[in-house]
């Protein structure tokens, strides 16, 4: 399940995931919240953290994700998880994406959403 994360700068989308990470999840929350930010043609201010309460990626999840955002222009873009795997696997991907995203650690969490926000 995605819960949004309040208290953002304004124009940043923060996600939060608890449990698992679903298709359903990334058709029902993550894409309308891009879409939304395109149509108001606002800079995309992406964070995602994929903390302590995830417990993975469910079938088809992961490259749902990762093509979905190979499409979309970022401004910025974090991706907040202690998983050494998506943190590389982010890594080698941004070499392909649009803008700037980065990967940070669970105890960076201040410093991504600070950087995101900027």
């Amino acid at each position: 399940m995605i819960v949004s994360i309040e208290g953002l700068a304004d124009g940043v989308i923060g996600m939060r995931a608890v449990g698992e990470f679903s298709v359903e999840d990334y058709a029902a929350i993550v894409d309308p919240a891009i879409a939304r930010l395109e149509i108001a043609n606002e800079a995309m201010r992406l964070l995602l953290f994929l903390g302590p309460e995830f417990t993975g990626f469910g079938e088809g999840a992961w490259g749902d994700l990762t093509d979905g955002i190979r499409h979309i222009h970022f401004h910025r873009g974090a991706v907040v998880t202690d998983d050494g795997g998506i943190r590389t696997g982010l890594n080698v991907l941004k070499w392909v994406l649009r803008g700037d995203v980065r990967t940070f650690q669970n105890h960076e969490y201040d410093k991504a959403v600070r950087w995101v926000a900027g």
